[in-house]
């Protein structure tokens, strides 16, 4: 268990890599500058590369290109990790002044806590980029900062960009799943250990992710999400939650349905682009909340555009995945 006290000894960060040095020198350089415990802390750093390599003051563990994927190398990271609670970040992350501490924090103040997932925001990108955070991408984005409200608070979903887990409970909630290749082991893994213990969700644990600042990265981004949700559907602990929200969000569904309301009144043509342009506003009006921040502000209009990129990406991805099958 997490001591009343923590010692920067039972402490280990994971970062697990591939084909991304520049960034992987970026985030180990901002762990070390967030403070007293990111410069003592052991960093472990999961690399799949075609050669072994040494990274001063890191312990370096050597994945051959085997091509088995986020799962395996995150439970590769966790076994040669040594501390109690381990950290986990990504590789295109930085992390703000006193990461460490912030993740540690919920421990020490209540002992039932077993995971704490921390804000991902962005910073110094383009205009997609603030707009993917509003959408609460990745990791919860500006949305979870925003709902928090500067409190600590309960949560379900725990990303690898920036979380803690106690390692005792990884171990008891059997590790990360190595089916979910493609991503995705994150989120089966925070609902395993959401039996075991508390989880929270803190503000003041902040990373900065790089965006996909392009339309078209953006889409094959959401394939790659939407064939990872068909391909650990069947290792969900809730597979009827998990359907009806596929069904719930797929646009196949959606223009099926509208075909056939245009088959039976074909007259109601003419209110398509008075539709559009509601789900525009709609959609403006939900995510309404950005208008509030600054940074973002000027993104807000562009959410609507961002979603729907992310969405036809999502449902490409999901009949990739059953064509596969």
């Amino acid at each position: 268990m997490v001591p009343s006290v923590f010692d920067p000894n039972r402490l280990s960060i994971v970062i697990c890599t591939k084909d991304r040095p520049a960034d992987l020198t970026r985030a180990i350089a901002s762990i070390r500058a967030s403070g007293d415990t990111g410069q003592k802390a052991e960093i472990v750093v999961v690399e799949e590369a075609d050669n072994p390599r040494e990274i001063p003051g890191i312990r370096y563990v050597h994945l051959p290109r085997c091509g088995r994927g986020f799962g395996y190398a995150r439970n590769v990271g966790v076994r040669e990790a040594h501390g109690d609670v381990i950290l986990f970040i990504d590789d295109d992350c930085v992390a703000e002044q006193g990461w460490p501490e912030a993740l540690l924090h919920p421990f020490l103040a209540d002992p039932h806590v077993v995971g704490v997932a921390g804000a991902v925001l962005v910073k110094d990108c383009g205009l997609l980029g603030y707009a993917e955070n509003i959408l609460g991408f990745p990791g919860g984005g500006l949305r979870y900062l925003h709902d928090a409200g500067g409190r600590i608070v309960p949560t379900r979903y725990l990303s690898t960009c920036n979380c803690s887990y106690q390692r005792e409970a990884v171990l008891q909630a059997g590790g990360f799943n190595e089916d979910a290749r493609l991503g995705g082991e994150d989120s089966l893994l925070a609902e395993r250990v959401n039996t075991v213990g508390r989880c929270v969700y803190t503000p003041n644990a902040v990373v900065y992710h790089r965006t996909r600042d392009s339309l078209p990265t953006v889409f094959r981004w959401f394939a790659r999400r939407g064939q990872s949700e068909l391909l650990i559907l069947a290792r969900s602990a809730d597979r009827s939650a998990v359907l009806r929200y596929l069904l719930r969000s797929s646009w196949t569904v959606r223009l099926l349905a509208l075909l056939a309301v245009l088959a039976y009144w074909p007259r109601l043509v003419v209110l398509l682009p008075g539709a559009v342009a509601l789900y525009y506003a709609v959609l403006l009006w939900q995510f309404r909340y950005a208008r509030a921040y600054p940074t973002h502000r000027t993104a807000w209009w562009l959410v609507p555009i961002v979603k729907l990129a992310m969405d036809l990406g999502t449902e490409v991805g999901r009949w990739k995945a059953v064509m596969a099958r």
